[in-house]
């Protein structure tokens, strides 16, 4: 059987010597290549006319940029809720380090206590001056007490929710919300869009297959877009009632 490349056919004359229905023609599209920085060859690329290029899957790119939108919105979901929460969040203290040297979380655990006050325990007694004096420090505008008849834990009542404290608060998951959004950080839906789009002007050629990609990159940049102002409006929404 003879395997014929079909350009070769329509170009120029063929000669066979065997019967014509014994031709199978080859018609696969052009391979997608992309330019690659560097000097040196990867396991899938090839070289042409000097430049080092790399066979590519436009498909991916969607896909890729998908799965990072989604990260993105995880992340700007959880960092709403904890700056909703505010210093009525257990995990306040985790990352506080003590006057003594010593992390919180290694010396005492910390709970609500019902919706306006939280419980601190203290593992060993002697910790528990230290634990108050490091609060008092932080500038949280938080007091801690002891608990009578109680030498291991600390109540610590929360402030007040105020229509000030509320505005501030709203003020506060916007800016969170558009440096997930809009920002130059590198987590942002725009960082990932802008990212995803300049490696995808390397691929030649420009194919229909590479338009759809690319519009399939816009599109859901825009569908995660929505979703994150859905979030943070449901979260701003919560916050002033």
């Amino acid at each position: 059987m003879y395997i014929l490349n079909a350009l070769e056919i329509c170009t120029k004359p063929v000669f066979l010597n065997k019967p014509l229905t014994n031709v199978r023609f080859l018609t696969q599209g052009l391979p997608l290549y992309k330019k690659v920085k560097g000097n040196k060859h990867t396991k899938n690329s090839v070289q042409r006319e000097d430049d080092i290029t790399e066979i590519v899957e436009v498909s991916s790119y969607a896909k890729r940029a998908e799965n990072q939108f989604a990260e993105t919105l995880e992340a700007c979901k959880k960092a709403l809720n904890d700056a909703k929460q505010g210093n009525s969040n257990p995990k306040i203290f985790n990352k506080m380090k003590l006057q003594n040297g010593k992390i919180f979380t290694d010396v005492a655990t910390i709970s609500t206590k019902g919706a306006n006050a939280l419980l601190v325990t203290v593992f060993d007694p002697k910790d528990v001056n230290v634990i108050i004096s490091s609060i008092f420090s932080a500038g949280l505008n938080l007091n801690p007490q002891k608990i009578p008849n109680n030498n291991q834990q600390l109540k610590i009542a929360l402030p007040p929710i105020t229509t000030e404290s509320r505005q501030k608060k709203c003020k506060e998951l916007k800016e969170i919300f558009e440096l997930y959004k809009n920002s130059s950080k590198k987590e942002s839906l725009t960082a990932i869009r802008l990212n995803i789009l300049k490696e995808m002007k390397n691929i030649q050629p420009r194919t229909d297959e590479v338009k759809k990609a690319l519009q399939d990159v816009e599109k859901i940049h825009k569908e995660y877009g929505t979703k994150l102002q859905d979030i943070y409006k449901t979260i701003e929404k919560n916050m002033m009632e």
